[in-house]
């Protein structure tokens, strides 16, 4: 989808030809501009010459231009035309490449991740619901999962810390190494929240030393509205505390069932999947193979096999088979994925849900 015009500078790089008076730019719910100013300067008021406002911008009009570096940001600054550095508020003299990188690295991240989060909020909010298209369907739906970011290293606070586990065991991610002069490092793991409806990142947090993604789950959502609003996350999340939790901020959960829920796991297969029977299906082909998928959907009230709660707050529990095989081979591989959700049937029919439970990955390519 295109790009949205959500400031005067990305206005006026989009449109060069245009005028950059800001009164003739359409006024949005809140710029980009209005909520970098938000961003407190880390530097002492003695002997600034640049404000931190005007280096934020320029960081971000060059990424937006495809900078990847902070040398990459200073280029961009000294390249660009006085007229837009004018706008961005930077004096006669260009700032240099130590100053760019000093004050980007000594912005508070918690600020800098509030104003994104803030402006990001607002353009949501702004957007016109989608012609024709259902109630239930225009639910916003928030993705959040972790990942280790590979490449990347931090310190650890001893050099005999050892490797926690990630993915669905929610650990902390690599492993600990030796570094320079003897000290250890290991792997940040991150933990991030998307809107699958727009893909904008609305929080991310680092998970501690000795952590798990499981505590960084709350600390994610805490700073946002889930009032109705439907979370998926992978296994590492399916436990009774989120599931309270979200209940009691009135939003929803769509969460998968593996190993790290035994009994849970075990009542979901035993579920009387033949008398229920298919409720929907699917055929795709792409990325050089060929998959069908079949979704399979039970009500939970009343329980159906006999038992007490199923799940806190579930109403409905869900089976995906899923074939796959390549192009040019013969041999399928089959998987059984099993879900749970808090939404009732009238709230999410079963091809709604296989739809949420796939879009789920779509946070992968923020990874």
């Amino acid at each position: 989808m295109p790009a949205l015009q959500v400031s005067p500078i990305v206005a006026a790089l989009d449109q060069p030809e245009a005028s950059l008076d800001r009164e003739a730019v359409p006024r949005v719910a809140l710029s980009l501009v209005e909520a970098f100013a938000e961003i407190p300067d880390p530097r002492h008021a003695r002997g600034i010459r640049y404000g931190v406002l005007a280096i934020v911008l320029l960081g971000a009009c060059a990424v937006l231009t495809g900078a990847r570096s902070f040398a990459a940001i200073a280029e961009y600054a000294h390249d660009t035309g006085r007229t837009i550095l004018d706008l961005l508020g930077v004096g006669t003299v260009v700032p240099h490449a130590c100053t760019i990188r000093r004050v980007l690295q000594d912005l508070d991240p918690d600020a800098v991740q509030a104003a994104m989060r803030t402006w990001a909020l607002a353009q949501l909010a702004d957007r016109p619901a989608p012609d024709g298209a259902p109630v239930r369907e225009q639910r916003q739906v928030l993705a959040l999962d972790g990942k280790t970011v590979r490449g990347a290293h931090i310190p650890t606070s001893t050099d005999t810390d050892t490797d926690t586990g990630s993915g669905t065991g929610g650990g902390t991610g690599g492993g600990t190494d030796a570094g320079p002069g003897g000290g250890g490092y290991r792997q940040p793991h991150l933990v991030s929240v998307l809107d699958l409806g727009s893909g904008v990142v609305l929080g991310q947090i680092q998970v501690a030393e000795k952590s798990s993604e499981i505590a960084a789950f709350t600390a994610l959502l805490d700073d946002l509205d889930l009032t109705d609003v439907l979370i998926t996350a992978d296994a590492v999340h399916t436990n009774r505390n989120h599931a309270d939790y979200l209940h009691q901020r009135g939003g929803h959960y769509l969460l998968t069932a593996k190993l790290n829920q035994p009994t849970l796991l075990r009542r979901l297969r035993a579920l009387p999947w033949k008398q229920i029977g298919v409720a929907g299906r699917e055929r795709g082909r792409g990325h050089g193979r060929v998959e069908t998928r079949q979704v399979s959907v039970v009500s939970l009230h009343p329980c159906p096999d006999r038992g007490g709660e199923f799940f806190p707050h579930a109403a409905q529990a869900i089976k995906v088979v899923r074939r796959r095989r390549a192009l040019g081979s013969r041999k399928w591989t089959t998987v059984t994925v099993y879900a749970i959700t808090s939404l009732t049937a009238a709230q999410a029919d079963p091809v709604l849900l296989a739809r949420w439970l796939r879009g789920h990955w779509a946070i992968e390519a923020l990874h």
